[in-house]
């Protein structure tokens, strides 16, 4: 593996990192404020994985 690949793939883990605590942060500001439940962030996500493998 060379060095600019091995350099990618760090960056892109670090990028996939940084947007899961995005997410995460804007969820749990929703949550404080009565938006939405952390129930139904996960009952969205799967329903999206199950539109997604049709």
């Amino acid at each position: 593996m060379s060095e600019d690949s091995e350099q990618g793939a760090v960056d892109q883990e670090e990028a996939i990192q940084e947007n899961m605590f995005q997410l995460s942060a804007l969820i749990a500001l929703l949550e404080q404020k009565g938006l939405l439940t952390r129930q139904e962030v996960l009952d969205e996500v799967q329903g999206l994985k199950n539109r997604g493998s049709r």
